[in-house]
């Protein structure tokens, strides 16, 4: 019986120092990224966060973009509603797409104006929900990503927009659930 403890004694042991050189390994790799500007704030981590193609036409404008999929019930009920508001939106000077994120063209016919697809975006555009509404500057990069849940709601969330030409804010004011 006492050989076994001693047996395990030392395999417990053995995992210790296993354990020890992968944690190493693991902080090593940290620090390499955050060395090479893969740690937040950088310059890096900013450009993830951008996209040219949906940039907006000027700096005291912005790019509102209604991110949908042929797969989500809600955003056949939201996408028609866009075609109606973006009227207003255009009106006051902000451009409007709609990212058909899957590339599904399910979306052609609604009268939505410009839309882009999202395997044919400059970088790859990761959202934990949609429909989202999108609000980017004039570099492309983004400045909120809030969930679409209804009608009622894309039309409060572009409330604000459609009546000035000047931009609500000018910090980026980032929204859990977009992936970089």
């Amino acid at each position: 019986m006492q050989s076994l403890l001693w047996a395990l004694l030392i395999l417990a042991w053995v995992a210790v120092v296993f354990l020890t050189f992968g944690y190493a390994g693991l902080v090593a790799k940290v620090r390499e990224l955050e060395v090479n500007g893969g740690g937040s704030g950088s310059a890096a981590n900013d450009r993830s966060r951008q996209w040219p193609d949906l940039a907006a036409p000027d700096t005291a404008h912005r790019t509102l973009a209604l991110v949908v999929s042929s797969t989500c019930p809600t955003c056949e009920e939201v996408a028609p509603a866009w075609s109606g508001l973006r009227g207003a939106l255009t009106a006051a000077g902000h451009r409007t797409v709609l990212v058909d994120i899957d590339g599904s063209g399910t979306w052609d016919s609604i009268g939505a104006g410009e839309i882009v697809t999202g395997p044919g975006l400059s970088s790859p555009l990761l959202l934990a929900y949609q429909p989202a509404l999108l609000v980017l500057d004039a570099d492309g990069s983004l400045l909120s990503a809030e969930p679409v849940g209804s009608v009622d709601s894309l039309t409060a969330l572009t409330e604000e927009y459609s009546g000035g030409a000047t931009p609500p804010s000018t910090t980026s004011s980032l929204t859990t659930g977009v992936a970089s």
